[in-house]
């Protein structure tokens, strides 16, 4: 009974798991629902999810592994998500190394709450008592490039462990990708995630997307996203670059995306922010990346992203990466 009451406590604050939103009838039949936060990359959130033609470097882990065998050098990466309803990921790291065409990567990525009440069957708390949920996972990858370097694959094993407040589970998965750059200018993106283990344990997801560049200095991109336990998702991305050798001292994106979720609510008017409707229509995102490759003698990047959740309130990420 503890179990079931904090699993849904759970979801209910992942915006994943309650009808009340009108949700897919499936909804909260998949496990690991914190897989779907977001993790390892503000560019990707920033760009409505529409990630899996353009992923590249470390944080490509958690999305498209093809895109690791982008990496043209030694990566290291980290990311703090800071969801809804007090719900935050502190920890992701991700590397990436690179051995010719080959690349290897590995990341790991950890949340723990604490406080959820513990009931009996009637519903009635239980003084003095209460749980704490720990959830992680962790990844080993390998990725190439093929066909001079326009085709890249990827695959990864990855451990998924979830504590939901009683008698924990860890799930072995498997995630496959494929990114096919023909020219400079598009690039098509497949990934399937999480196969290979009963879906109540891990959902599985399949991506597939596109991305076109316009000018050199503006990226479209497009991903249509299914999870196992709910309905197709589409997401959109545009970034716009200022380039380096423009800025001298380094490389701005400026990122919005918008990605069809569910019904989140609407903001009451008493807490709507300065520049609402812009901040707080769900389903949109923003964010901002830095990059120079000069800084100290390595490349270092720097993204932000917002994403509003209407009555759920916003979630943000920063993802820092260094280059070496």
């Amino acid at each position: 009974m503890r179990t079931r009451l904090v699993t849904a406590t759970l979801a209910a604050a992942l915006g994943l798991g309650t009808r009340a939103w009108a949700m897919d009838p499936a909804a909260g039949t998949g496990g690991a629902s914190f897989m779907k936060m977001g993790w390892g990359s503000a560019r990707a959130m920033s760009l409505g999810r529409a990630y899996s033609a353009v992923a590249e470097g470390a944080e490509s882990l958690a999305w498209n592994p093809a895109g690791l065998a982008l990496t043209q050098q030694r990566e290291v990466s980290y990311s703090y998500l800071r969801y809804i309803q007090g719900v935050n990921a502190p920890l992701y790291l991700a590397y990436a190394h690179p051995l010719g065409r080959t690349v290897f990567g590995a990341n790991v990525g950890y949340m723990s709450l604490e406080g959820f009440d513990v009931r009996d069957a009637n519903g009635i708390p239980l003084d003095n008592t209460n749980v704490q949920v720990r959830d992680g996972f962790g990844t080993l990858s390998m990725a190439r490039s093929f066909w001079y370097e326009k085709l890249f694959l990827g695959a990864s094993l990855k451990a998924v462990t979830e504590d939901n407040g009683g008698p924990s589970h860890t799930s072995v998965v498997g995630d496959f990708g494929v990114i096919l750059k023909p020219n400079q200018t598009i690039s098509f993106g497949f990934a399937t995630q999480n196969f290979g283990s009963n879906g109540r344990q891990v959902a599985r997801v399949t991506r597939g997307g596109v991305a076109v560049k316009v000018l050199e200095l503006l990226q479209l991109s497009m991903d249509l996203d299914k999870y196992s336990d709910s309905a197709a998702r589409a997401g959109f991305g545009a970034e716009f670059t200022l380039p380096e050798d423009l800025l001298e001292v380094g490389q701005i994106s400026l990122r919005v995306g918008y990605y069809n979720t569910d019904n989140q609510g609407k903001i009451l008017e008493k807490d709507r922010e300065a520049l609402y409707p812009l901040v707080g229509t769900q389903g949109l995102a923003f964010g901002i990346g830095i990059l120079s490759t000069q800084a100290f003698g390595y490349g270092i990047s720097f993204d932000y992203c917002l994403v509003p959740m209407g009555a759920l309130g916003n979630s943000d990420q920063i993802t820092m990466k260094l280059k070496f």
